[in-house]
């Protein structure tokens, strides 16, 4: 924690039931001097010498300390300055608590980014994204190449459009089951079991794909052999297996991003209540920072004004020196270059310490 010396603007008040007392009372007070030297000129008091001042205007002094009086106790400066170290002690507090839950959360964002080091979110998902869209590029192309097909195990073309989806999406499936199956096995005799049985099985649904289809054609005078066939779709099935062999994640790749991903969402989030931590500790200072010019304008107007009725003081002891002379024909008392007696009017000493909290 820092204690440092900063300025503070702290602008000016204006209240005008404050003037309004302060113009009527210095206005009955220097109609009071006027009356009470022309009481004591007609006697010729003061007395032209060893005579104190004192003695004829003590009414008037005492009006003006009970202005002065009057004014503080409307301010009241003294009172606000007590709930300034409430608000110090609430936003100490406060800004302990946000700064140990920002510290804590770097820390946690700390480790993770530790974890995840150079992450990045969207890699995995885009392969899988592009292998996924490619074969099932393929995959709607063997639909339609294979619907004509089945046409001959039913009159109804609806009924042969979803056997061929269902075929070809099982061919899909297939075609992204064999890499994993194979990027995942042991050793070399288990991979070629992988390819062995993938082979077996595509090939020999492709031949009965192929039989049905020459059949078709044969219906319509059209004679090709169903090997033919049979090579077009296995070798759309190596390109779909291929594409996502070498572009399709592992399921090990997969689990980890989702794990790495959880962290890096975890990270953003907390990056975001940080920023929310960092304006609430930042709206606490400014709130405190306003309380203060406040209390500080106060503090400011009552020494102000306490200032400017020591200055009333003074013209009503001239108005009181000079209407007396006006009315005396025994000349000046000495008494009137003396020093004048001070009113009893002090100002409000007070002191603020605004702490800001600072990384060393």
């Amino acid at each position: 924690m820092k204690t440092k010396a900063i300025a503070i603007s702290t602008g000016n008040i204006i209240d005008p039931v404050l003037e309004k007392m302060m113009q009527i009372k210095d206005t009955e007070l220097k109609d009071q001097a006027r009356k009470n030297a022309k009481h004591f000129a007609k006697r010729n008091l003061p007395a032209l010498d060893g005579d104190s001042i004192a003695n004829y205007i003590g009414e008037i002094k005492a009006g003006y300390e009970k202005l002065a009086a009057d004014v503080f106790h409307y301010l009241q400066p003294a009172a606000h300055f007590p709930e300034a170290k409430t608000d110090a002690d609430f936003y100490r507090k406060k800004d302990e608590i946000i700064d140990t839950e920002i510290k804590n959360k770097e820390s946690q964002n700390n480790n993770d980014q530790y974890e995840i080091h150079d992450f990045n979110p969207n890699s995995i998902p885009l392969r899988v994204l592009f292998a996924v869209l490619a074969t099932l590029i393929i995959t709607v192309g063997e639909i339609l190449f294979n619907t004509k097909a089945l046409q001959v195990t039913a009159e109804s073309m609806l009924f042969a459009l979803i056997l061929s989806i269902c075929i070809s999406f099982a061919v899909f499936f297939a075609s992204h089951i064999a890499p994993l199956m194979y990027k995942v096995a042991k050793n070399k005799l288990q991979r070629l079991l992988v390819i062995s049985v993938s082979l077996i099985f595509v090939i020999g649904l492709f031949i009965g794909l192929a039989i049905l289809r020459s059949d078709y054609l044969a219906a319509h005078n059209v004679h090709i052999n169903p090997f033919f066939f049979v090579i077009i779709n296995l070798f759309f099935f190596i390109v779909s297996t291929l594409l996502s062999f070498f572009i399709m994640p592992l399921w090990s790749e997969i689990k980890q991003n989702l794990i790495q991903l959880k962290l890096y969402y975890a990270i953003k989030k907390r990056n975001k209540e940080i920023e929310r931590l960092k304006k609430e500790r930042e709206q606490i200072r400014a709130i405190i920072m306003e309380r203060t010019k406040l209390r500080i304008r106060i503090a400011h107007h009552a020494n102000y004004a306490a200032d400017r009725i020591r200055k009333m003081y003074w013209e009503a002891v001239g108005i009181f020196k000079t209407t007396n002379l006006t009315f005396r024909s025994d000349g000046t008392p000495d008494c009137f270059q003396e020093i004048l007696p001070d009113p009893d009017i002090n100002d409000f000493n007070y002191t603020v310490i605004i702490s800001n909290t600072e990384k060393l």
